[in-house]
């Protein structure tokens, strides 16, 4: 038998949940099975599924100390050809903030698992010595494909929880910058609602979301202009249908109403992220400093 007392990083997790997690050696249905025949018992009462554990709760594991051990590796598969060449901003405790290329997807997806950036940093942390309890490393928010930039990883559950609130309460800063359609000055915000429609956002007059967005332009160019962005709200695309409604479309967005530009997609690149004492930036990649040199721009002037 194995006991365990649950942590403040598993606090309010489904029992189904947290024993996948903790045993990923254990088939789903295995996982299930044992909750129905009475292997999982919390503070001395069977479990069921649908069971919630908090913290200090004691779970008692009927299964010996071998299988046990067994069940606690992970499946070789899973982090076979999953590269760790992710690069680190920032790091400590409870997460780590990663600085993610254009053109892979932070969540996985089908046949995209071991390409995602999630995948990556939960490889990742798993050689460092891995997650607190049975949690494993998660993004708090998201990226699209085609944007660059920090990208926010909770290594603990608690972590996970307050930097999703956090966001959702609109305390994170968070700061882009965006190569835009037009010479363009001065600064303002953009107030909108905005309603997703398919894979594009719309502006529209009424039923929409709320959407806010503040922006400086930092200089102009042959035609373009380079953007700040402090989003206000998190509405998918914001930035992009923002943009495009002031009639400065991202570079390249054809999706967005700008002119296409064969082999090459928007420009666009989440610099910061803060809040409270973590304060990250992610340089500028070299896709973007290529471009803004090849349309003029002098880097040393401008971030």
């Amino acid at each position: 038998m194995i006991e365990l007392t649950i942590s403040s990083s598993d606090d309010g997790k489904l029992v189904h949940k947290w024993l996948r997690l903790l045993l990923p050696g254990l088939p789903l249905s295995g996982v299930y099975k044992s909750i129905r025949t009475g292997r999982v018992k919390v503070n001395g009462k069977r479990a069921k599924q649908d069971t919630r554990l908090q913290e200090g709760d004691v779970v008692h594991l009927y299964f010996n100390e071998e299988d046990f051990a067994s069940l606690r590796e992970h499946p070789v598969a899973k982090y076979q050809g999953v590269s760790r060449a992710i690069d680190v901003l920032y790091e400590d405790d409870e997460i780590v903030a990663v600085n993610k290329p254009a053109g892979i997807l932070t969540h996985p997806a089908d046949g995209e698992y071991k390409t995602s950036l999630a995948a990556q940093v939960e490889a990742y942390v798993y050689d460092q010595g891995g997650s607190e309890g049975a949690f494993r490393a998660a993004p708090v928010h998201r990226l699209d494909r085609n944007t660059s930039g920090v990208v926010i990883f909770a290594k603990t559950a608690r972590a996970a929880k307050a930097w999703t609130e956090a966001f959702q309460r609109g305390e994170v800063e968070k700061e882009y910058l965006a190569i835009v359609e037009g010479a363009w000055s001065g600064a303002g915000r953009v107030a909108v609602e905005v309603r997703r429609e398919g894979n594009v956002t719309r502006v529209v007059q009424d039923s929409g979301k709320p959407s806010e967005t503040a922006y400086e332009v930092i200089a102009s160019s042959r035609g373009t202009s380079l953007v700040r962005l402090r989003l206000l709200t998190g509405r998918t695309h914001q930035i992009r249908v923002h943009m495009a409604h002031l009639g400065h479309p991202l570079l390249a967005d054809r999706k967005y109403g700008a002119r296409p530009i064969r082999e090459e997609s928007f420009y666009l690149h989440a610099h910061r992220v803060r809040w409270h004492d973590v304060d990250v930036k992610a340089p500028l990649p070299g896709r973007l400093k290529d471009k803004l040199r090849s349309l003029g721009y002098k880097l040393d002037d401008l971030v």
